[in-house]
């Protein structure tokens, strides 16, 4: 029986799955900024898909894309096994280095800096998490980042797939109900319930 994790997954997966499909219908204006041409609204696509992305990458949380893949691997053995394959060379990538500023800096650094900085982006912070991964390791970590996560998002979307097998639900979850009004309060007036 499918535990609360695969529901877990299944809810934070939706969220990806829409951050992805926004990011890839939403291009920014590109404008010249520092000798470079950027995209003025990357980060703000980016802060979607993020913060999802970044509860399935933590083992700890009930989201985790490695605890539901684990489950599926027991339930589904047979259909998650191109899944993790996917999910091997992606972890593969995450897990090199790459040369930047003349050391070598583990992608999955970049990729944690990447998703704080995206996720909790706000163009008036004083913090500016953005900027200190830039001075850090330059606009390629922006490109890395920006990647990495797409790879991510891609394989969470196809594991996905699988656990709405698991659970018997459609793929594409409908949207929950609408939370009811609550009742009125019994000890209000009937004439200050009408006037609001």
């Amino acid at each position: 029986m499918p535990s609360d994790t695969l529901k877990s997954f299944r809810r934070n997966a939706v969220h990806v799955r829409q951050a992805l499909e926004f990011s890839r219908r939403e291009t920014g204006r590109l404008e010249m900024e520092g000798g470079f041409l950027q995209d003025d609204v990357r980060l703000e696509r980016y802060k979607r898909l993020s913060i999802p992305v970044r509860r399935a990458l933590n083992p700890g949380d009930k989201a985790s894309f490695a605890q539901a893949l684990t489950e599926l691997q027991t339930l589904r053995p047979g259909e998650v096994e191109a899944v993790a394959r996917t999910w091997e060379r992606v972890r593969a990538d995450i897990d090199s280095p790459v040369v930047l500023g003349g050391s070598k800096v583990a992608r999955r650094q970049i990729l944690a800096q990447w998703l704080d900085s995206a996720a909790f982006y706000d163009r008036l912070d004083r913090d500016r998490a953005y900027e200190k991964l830039i001075d850090d390791y330059g606009l390629a970590a922006e490109g890395i980042g920006a990647e990495l996560t797409e790879a991510v998002a891609q394989v969470i979307v196809d594991l996905d797939a699988v656990a709405a097998d698991a659970l018997g639900e459609p793929v594409i979850l409908p949207p929950p109900p609408k939370t009811p009004k609550p009742p009125p309060d019994p000890e209000r007036k009937w004439w200050q319930r009408l006037l609001g």
